[in-house]
């Protein structure tokens, strides 16, 4: 029986923190060698206010090896961007925990994707809302990865997902196209690739 080897969460953008009207563009990634792959990408507000316009993301491909100027989109999405939701995470939450104590849960539901603004972005995280005890706590589906102290809970986060044929692309890279997104925000993207079957 065939075994199909995989590479998982490679980074295509690390975590981190867009200014506002910005155009952010990930290094290219060699895909020669691989059969298929799929994209993920989160995004986060870092400001409750409506932003202008959304956010487009761009999967593109090269039809070089090497060289810019030859790149097409394989898919695109764009974010919302209409007045979010902020609420300041009470006291300190520990790493492994899923009840996020927050003093007001105003706008808030359950099935929500909500980023986690940390004071070090490299500690924020994203998650779904599974259950709201009103004005106390949000407990979320997933254990925390982080300990959230001094952190801000944005609801109106969102998720993007492309799985993409590769068998005939060399180059790919993400787009982030902010410049008409009138805050700062947060993203980060991974792929995980199929490598070969064996």
């Amino acid at each position: 029986m065939a075994t199909l080897a995989k590479t998982a969460a490679t980074s295509v953008l690390s975590l981190q923190s867009v200014a506002a009207s910005t155009v952010l563009i990930s290094s290219a990634i060699d895909v020669s060698t691989k059969l298929a792959g799929t994209i993920f990408i989160h995004f986060g507000r870092r400001a409750a206010t409506a932003a202008g316009a959304g956010v487009d993301f761009r999967i593109e491909a090269s039809s070089k090896a090497s060289a810019d100027g030859h790149w097409y989109p394989l898919a695109t999405f764009t974010t919302d961007f209409i007045a979010s939701e902020a609420e300041a995470v009470t006291g300190t939450v520990a790493s492994g925990q899923k009840v996020i104590t927050v003093a007001s849960t105003t706008n808030l539901t359950s099935g929500d994707i909500v980023y986690i603004d940390n004071t070090t972005i490299a500690n924020a995280e994203w998650h779904r809302v599974k259950s709201i005890v009103s004005n106390t706590s949000v407990t979320v589906e997933d254990n925390l990865g982080n300990a959230q102290t001094g952190a801000t809970l944005y609801d109106r986060a969102e998720m993007f997902v492309a799985s993409l044929d590769l068998a005939s692309v060399v180059r790919l890279r993400v787009v982030v196209d902010g410049s008409g997104f009138t805050q700062a925000f947060a993203v980060e993207s991974h792929i995980t690739l199929a490598d070969s079957i064996g």
